[in-house]
């Protein structure tokens, strides 16, 4: 039995290495200046949790095995238990010095590690930014049925040189929450206007969020892409207090994929691995299995291996055959899709734990980084392509930011691959700038669903102005077709004229405007027709008119700019005006969109433009006429039309 450690003491003297005081410093500046992100505390908590828990399991000591994640927001403080092998006295006396690890890459216990039980973490740097990071960190461990139970004051103070008194381990008087488990190890981090972040409650205030947060950014959201991994199960309990109330919910020790996000009414996403068991594959699936909202995949090895070009094969042979990487791949039908998944899986707006980019996961952890995806074609699409490559047994910094050049450079080829097998899955995929309407997407086998769908949409997304005749605002892109030429037709746009519409030409459509310059709506005036032109525009002529005009039509704007920036023949310059019901996003990137107002109205060329849409390099914007900017004008009485 170890002899009993004698508090107190100072744990970078506690260690075998021996540093000087600015040694010392140095030292521990230099762990904390790598780390950045306001999640590296739960991140390197539940790193050593995770493998605590399986070595554990590796050497048979009694269960559960289980990990209590407890975030207290009235108090401020986070802490983590863990069932695993904890460590003794003289353990604890040293653990908060840098680079004092008691895990290696390939024994625990002196007992070989299996390769899928690699540790994540064996550098001896996570305990000292858990310990400096903070003024106030308690850290109790069990061993052998001994606990040990200390607490350290003002690390992070002494690290930056605020405090001159080294930082000490004291014995924790308090109550330990391993008195009831056989071995384990308790960490309770204490945040401050010192910490990052300074509060918990700007991470999260409810268990939704907090659920999300472990599963998505710490090693509880365990990377597991192929089902031949063979791990141990770890139990995981998250308990939120806040409001002097407490709640407690067991989580899933497994990363949080978009696919998995549930709804009601559910998303549609497409598993392609188990499509293409059952289908060959094809340019045109089936209807049934069409206007999905998102497209999922995993690649072992050996398909990684297939779907790499014979040089990239040879280039990193080396990291293929030693790090055995898997991937996975997402894509969903349009970039608002991603809000609407962390709204789901959250319960709340404006976070964002999943998204698109590139993860690099090593060990079944990922990465702290999320890397752009660099994309040999098809770049506008990639933006929205989550890929995530998991390495066995490669090498994070220190930070868990990143790995070694060649085999980050393998992680971007292989994530390359994936955007150019994905695009060419995109007949599967609702149309890009499709209006999400949850309640009418199941599947329209036959003509009674779709006339049932449509009376659905009717009855909740109604439109009565007359003189227009239609009854509901529109589903696809033929609604906006005829419902822009009803609003021609009762004078909405003074002077338009159409000459020919076509589904089977690169552009939809060619019309100009040719009119009187009295004709009614065709001078702006903010009261009676917000939609005209300014006498600028309009000049001292008796008529006003314009050359042949090229037409897009589009449910929404995003349609379009995916065309422009896809495969699609069409050219951002050669078309004079979009015409589409409105927009899913509100900015794109290399496009930015204008309103037109009353001190921007010389800006307007043709009547009924609600929008100006820019694009990088290109000094013509595009007109875009935005069908419900349109509406809400006529329905709040500020249009008066020709009619009436």
């Amino acid at each position: 039995m170890p002899s009993p450690t004698k508090f107190p003491l100072d744990p970078l003297q506690a260690s075998d290495t021996i540093f000087a005081d600015a040694a010392r410093r140095r030292a521990v500046m230099g762990v904390l200046e790598s780390y950045h992100s306001n999640y590296d505390v739960p991140s390197e908590a539940l790193q050593n949790a995770v493998d605590a828990v399986e070595d554990a399991g590796l050497l048979g000591l009694k269960g559960p095995h289980m990990i209590h994640v407890v975030v207290d927001l009235d108090d401020n403080w986070i802490s983590f238990l863990d069932s695993g092998v904890g460590m003794d006295s003289d353990q604890v006396a040293c653990a908060f010095a840098p680079h004092v690890s008691f895990k290696t890459a390939s024994t625990v216990g002196g007992k070989p590690v299996k390769r899928q039980h690699l540790h994540r973490g064996y550098k001896g740097i996570g305990m000292t930014f858990l310990a400096y990071s903070t003024d106030d960190i308690r850290l109790h461990s069990k061993k052998g049925g001994i606990v040990t139970k200390a607490r350290m004051r003002y690390g992070n103070s002494w690290a930056i040189g605020n405090r001159n008194e080294p930082a000490l381990l004291v014995e924790d008087s308090d109550s330990s929450p391993l008195d009831s488990l056989s071995q384990g190890t308790y960490v309770r981090v204490q945040f401050s206007q010192r910490t990052r972040p300074k509060s918990l409650r700007h991470l999260a205030a409810s268990i939704d969020v907090w659920d999300v947060i472990l599963r998505t950014r710490t090693a509880v959201g365990q990377i597991l892409l192929t089902s031949s991994e063979d791990v141990d199960e770890i139990e995981v309990d998250l308990t939120l207090r806040i409001g002097g109330q407490e709640d407690t919910h067991r989580i899933s020790p497994s990363f949080l994929y978009p696919h998995e996000v549930v709804r009601l009414p559910p998303f549609r996403f497409l598993d392609l691995d188990d499509y293409y068991a059952r289908h060959p594959e094809q340019s045109a699936p089936p209807s049934q299995f069409q206007r999905q909202d998102g497209v999922f995949l995993h690649w072992d090895k050996d398909r990684i291996v297939r779907e790499l070009t014979e040089d990239q094969r040879t280039t990193y042979k080396t990291q293929l055959e030693q790090y055995k990487p898997t991937s996975y791949g997402f894509i969903p039908y349009q970039a608002s899709v991603w809000g609407e998944l962390n709204r789901v899986a959250t319960q709340h707006k404006n976070r964002t734990h999943l998204d698109s980019g590139l993860l690099i996961a090593v060990n079944r952890q990922r990465l702290a980084d999320v890397f752009d995806i660099d994309p040999s074609r098809f770049v506008t699409f990639s933006k929205n392509v989550l890929a995530i490559v998991h390495y066995h047994g490669a090498k994070p910094d220190h930070g868990r930011k990143t790995i070694d050049t060649e085999s980050t450079q393998l992680a971007q080829r292989i994530g390359d691959r994936m955007v150019q097998y994905l695009a060419r899955q995109r007949s599967f995929l609702r149309p890009p700038g499709e209006e999400d309407v949850p309640k009418l997407r199941q599947v329209e086998r036959d003509h009674e669903d779709w006339k049932h769908n449509v009376r659905n949409h009717s009855e909740s997304n109604p439109l009565d102005i007359p003189p227009i005749r239609y009854r509901s605002t529109p589903l696809t892109e033929q609604d906006v077709v005829g419902l822009f030429h009803q609003m021609c037709a009762i004078g909405v746009f003074p002077g338009a004229r159409v000459y020919a519409t076509s589904q089977s030409k690169t552009y939809d459509c060619l019309m100009d405007f040719d009119c009187a310059t009295d004709l009614p709506g065709l001078s702006y005036d903010p009261e009676k027709s917000p939609l005209g032109l300014s006498p600028f525009v309009l000049g001292d002529t008796s008529t006003f008119g314009t050359h042949y005009l090229t037409v897009e039509f589009k449910n929404n704007l995003d349609g379009l700019i995916a065309d422009l920036d896809g495969e699609s023949p069409k050219q951002f310059d050669k078309v004079d005006i979009c015409v589409c019901w409105s927009s899913v996003d509100s900015t794109f990137e290399r496009y930015e969109l204008e309103v037109l107002r009353e001190e921007n109205v010389d800006g307007r060329k043709y009547p009924g433009t609600t929008h100006l849409l820019h694009r990088d390099g290109v000094q013509k914007p595009m007109a875009v006429i935005m069908l419900k900017s349109v509406i809400q004008l006529m329905e709040s009485g500020r249009m008066i039309l020709p009619a009436e």
